[in-house]
């Protein structure tokens, strides 16, 4: 059994009508990801933004001297 395969003019054409359309939905596809990415406000982690408050009162506020009573 044997196949014979050939790639006509017309074969050709609708391939490249493919993989142009392909192109232009996932050009379309990266714009609206784009788009709605600028949207938003980048925000901090909320792990991230609860760990960093206490290092920043702790170089906001330095520690009182060690004083000493006299009995």
């Amino acid at each position: 059994m044997e196949y014979r395969l050939s790639l006509t003019p017309r074969l050709l054409a609708v391939g490249l009508c493919g993989v142009v359309a392909l192109l232009m939905l996932l050009f379309a596809l990266g714009f609206q990801v784009g788009l709605r990415m600028s949207e938003q406000a980048p925000q901090r982690p909320q792990v991230l933004a609860a760990a960093a408050q206490p290092v920043a009162q702790a170089n906001a506020t330095p520690a009182p001297p060690a004083v000493q009573e006299a009995p």
